[in-house]
């Protein structure tokens, strides 16, 4: 089928069929095995956030950390002795599934509204993790919530899913999975999000993603066998099947704008590329003079 007819069709798709947000979740739970980087963390990334940990100011170590999600690869971070490593996630589903820790050391709550004193954690980590806020909206939420229980000198890390400068067309993606050139589904995810997403603020509804690769072959196993990938790996995008949640993919200097000149308190400490071309680390430092 030409792109240009899997998009109209896309555009005037009923919605009898609807998968909540908590479902969705509940889906991606049941089948973390099947997720990757670069959806979760490289080794090299968790070298990044590794070395991170020693940015936090001398006076609060051991630091007081807070982790948004269940980040499995996070929670298991060499801490220094006596660190309080938090989490926080919104689906109780993922908690159950995913995370390693106490249950006492993690809550079900909105990273808008973390039930958590002022100035109480002195570094967060949120690997990959930003683009599923509304934007601006969401995200700008998301850093009036940091600014306010982040330790003045405290940091921010962030690994971000990051559009390039240059849009794909889903064209080019395609192409590139057929001819074998995309490794795995997880990189497929984030390039054709990528390329379907007309503007950050629209976002993506995660239900276009599965409904274009279901297009490609007369099954998903039959897709999984031409392209030469293990056919559970590929059905882990029934988690997208149906599903109204949308994400919204950033640049990264309007991410920098949200959280040092719109809503303010931070400064940018490091900005650092990754393995993969679409995904940056951004690294912001609490100022102690706002």
């Amino acid at each position: 089928m030409p792109w240009s007819d899997v998009t109209a069709r896309l555009t005037t798709m009923t919605t009898t069929t609807m998968t909540s947000t908590s479902g969705h979740w509940s889906e991606i739970a049941r089948r973390w095995a099947q997720v990757g980087p670069p959806l979760r963390p490289s080794v090299e990334d968790v070298a990044f956030y590794a070395s991170a940990i020693g940015g936090v100011k001398a006076s609060s170590s051991p630091p007081r950390a807070l982790i948004l999600g269940v980040t499995p690869e996070l929670y298991r971070l060499t801490w220094p002795r006596g660190s309080s490593v938090l989490a926080a996630d919104r689906t109780c589903a993922m908690i159950e599934a995913v995370w390693p820790g106490p249950r006492e050391a993690v809550m079900c709550a909105q990273w808008t509204d973390l039930p958590l004193p002022n100035a109480s954690r002195d570094i967060v980590m949120c690997d990959g993790g930003v683009h599923l806020l509304s934007y601006p909206d969401g995200q700008q939420k998301l850093a009036l919530s940091l600014r306010r229980i982040v330790e003045p000198g405290g940091l921010c890390i962030l690994r971000l899913f990051v559009p390039p400068v240059v849009r794909e067309s889903g064209d080019q993606v395609l192409d590139d999975l057929l001819a074998r050139r995309i490794a795995n589904l997880n990189v497929l995810k984030l390039r054709l999000g990528m390329a379907l997403q007309e503007n950050a603020s629209e976002g993506v509804e995660l239900r276009l993603i599965f409904d274009v690769i279901s297009q490609l072959a007369p099954s998903l196993n039959d897709l999984a066998d031409r392209l030469g990938w293990q056919r559970e790996h590929l059905l882990a995008i029934e988690s997208y099947r149906d599903s109204r949640s949308r994400y919204h993919f950033v640049k990264m200097a309007d991410v920098v704008d949200l959280f040092c000149q719109s809503v303010g308190g931070f400064a940018v400490e490091k900005t650092q590329g990754t393995a993969h071309e679409r995904c940056r680390f951004l690294v912001l430092r609490r100022r102690e003079d706002e």
